[in-house]
């Protein structure tokens, strides 16, 4: 199939679908594309050597050829209050972030509450992990419909409900169906939190503050079992779900009182005040003169049809799995790593819930410092690449400028950030085989923690560049992946290490995760091509 003939269809399919207009009325045009691409910056090349070059290349992700409005500043914000809004709604992704880790330290003593097994007592946080990875593709739809702020409050009103019925529980199995309800509400605050930042960002600064508010969402899951083991260890494990409901009440008068809606359908580059009351916040009082009557014409038009499934089609196509496979398996190698590390060192190290809590200080700090340094390296590279990019080209024609290749830039730290881990993993996996001193357990779980923050953070970043119409949909497919892996091998793990030890266990996920580095090695090295492609197909 040529170029031509699959975009040209690709391009029909979309100029009739009245849910998929992306860019204001002025700019969209029905018949033609605009002559950019959501993750490319240049103006489509005119080169017939390059169309010739390319036009048989049948791999050309659809993904890629999605039409996207002109760059632009995209928000009314300044630098200073586009953090902020990003540091917000990395507080709001906290609740989904705690919810998981934050009974950690108290699974031995669950075991004993319920006379159960350690077999058994993981399928909370299994349960956890399936629902946490199949809801958000349902729930983070209705955020591209509904907007951010309704929908993020309806899932914080259910989490609280969900903890108080968790608290007052006393039988296993009903504590294993209200974990998975509770993922159900809390996990796709972090995927809506991530499109909301896409809502307001633009590529040049997308990377640092996607990878803020994603990254320090999970600082939470870092520091979560220390403050449980403190609940636990003063009042007992209810205690942990009673604060844990507070929490989330408390996040909600935030994102009642400073978290405005953000989805461009209904407030554009938000200086449109919006028409509904739920999308309204006191936030715009300090916005002040900024803030305009509602205009239709100055809203994106949005997508009214309820379609959960429509990211799961981009499951399909290679270059996609290349990206969500092997990050996805890096962070399933870190979740197991916190579990092993609560289990093991009350097993068999027999220490407190307390000085347990204290150990989970090591990956909670690394969240936070591999979150920071990963979103500058990230900028740090669009801005030199591009500088070089730009100098190189300065004096060619513009039509006749190649893209740039920004794909190729967010991917460049993937493959070294999965060698440490690999690296980290398995030291830590034979030190706590071989019940060797706790501090280096710590510092290599340091490690990993530090450097899974890259492809975690990298990978939101890329499929909100790729699919800013949607972004809510998109990143619930990476959130998909990475806990319906970690699912899979947190079901698994007690099986592996009684088959082939704690340090056998880890060897082999480093060896899974260096195996599958290899695809973001591969879309690496044909990330030009792609770019090449994917600029040309702007020009049908």
């Amino acid at each position: 199939m040529s170029i031509s003939s699959f975009d040209q269809s690709t391009l029909t399919t979309l100029s009739s679908d009245d849910n998929h207009n992306v860019a204001p009325p002025q700019q969209f045009n029905t018949l033609r594309a605009p002559k950019t691409h959501p993750i490319y910056d240049e103006d489509v090349t005119d080169d017939n050597s390059l169309v010739e070059k390319y036009e048989s290349d049948e791999d050309l992700d659809d993904l890629q050829k999605y039409i996207s409005i002109k760059e632009d500043e995209r928000t009314i914000l300044t630098h200073r209050e586009r953090t902020v809004m990003a540091l917000t709604l990395s507080v709001i992704g906290l609740c989904s972030a705690m919810s998981m880790p934050i009974y950690w330290t108290a699974l031995t003593e669950l075991e004993r509450e319920f006379h159960t097994t350690e077999s058994k007592i993981n399928y909370t946080v299994t349960a956890y992990l399936c629902f946490q990875a199949v809801a958000p593709v349902f729930v983070s739809s209705f955020s591209d419909i509904w907007g951010r702020r309704p929908v993020m409050m309806g899932c914080l009103i259910g989490g609280i409900c969900t903890n108080v019925g968790i608290a007052v529980s006393r039988t296993y199995w009903l504590i294993v169906f209200l974990r998975c309800v509770l993922a159900s509400f809390l996990a796709p605050l972090v995927s809506i939190t991530t499109a909301s930042v896409g809502d307001f960002t633009t590529r040049r600064n997308r990377g640092s503050l996607t990878s803020l508010t994603a990254g320090f969402t999970l600082i939470g899951q870092g520091f979560a079992p220390f403050i449980g083991a403190v609940m636990d260890t003063a009042w007992g494990w209810p205690a942990i779900f009673w604060f844990s409901a507070a929490f989330n009440g408390l996040i909600l008068l935030i994102l009642f009182f400073l978290a405005p809606e953000t989805h461009r359908g209904y407030v554009g580059d938000l200086s449109v005040r919006p028409k509904h009351f739920i999308h309204r916040s006191p936030y715009l009082i300090y916005l002040g003169d900024r803030i305009k009557p509602y205009d239709k014409s100055k809203v994106e038009k949005r997508i009214h049809k309820y379609q959960p499934w429509k990211p799961l089609m981009l499951t399909y196509k290679f270059n996609i799995l290349s990206i969500l496979v092997p990050c996805s398996i890096l962070f399933a190698l870190w979740t197991i790593s916190q579990t092993t590390l609560s289990v093991h060192l009350s097993k068999d190290y027999h220490k407190s819930v307390i000085i347990i809590g204290l150990c989970f200080f090591a990956p909670g700090f690394a969240c936070i410092l591999g979150t920071l340094t990963e979103g500058k390296i990230l900028d740090y590279l669009y801005k030199t690449k591009k500088a070089v990019h730009d100098e190189t080209y300065k004096d060619v024609h513009p039509k006749k400028k190649p893209p740039f290749n920004i794909l190729k830039v967010r991917l460049l730290t993937i493959p070294f950030a999965g060698l440490f881990i690999a690296i980290a993993s398995i030291v830590f996996g034979w030190c706590m085989d071989k019940h060797t001193s706790i501090a280096p357990i710590l510092v290599m779980s340091f490690l990993i923690t530090f450097f899974a923050m890259f492809p975690l953070n990298i990978a939101a970043t890329v499929l909100v560049d790729m699919y800013p119409q949607f972004s809510g949909g998109a990143t619930a497919l990476n959130n998909l992946f990475r806990c319906g892996m970690s699912a899979i091998f947190v079901s698994c793990l007690n099986m592996m290490e009684d088959k082939m030890t704690v340090g056998g266990t880890y060897t082999f996920m480093a060896a899974i995760s260096l195996l599958f580095i290899f695809l973001i090695l591969n879309l690496i090295h044909r990330s030009e091509k792609i770019s090449a492609n994917a600029a040309l197909s702007s020009k049908v």
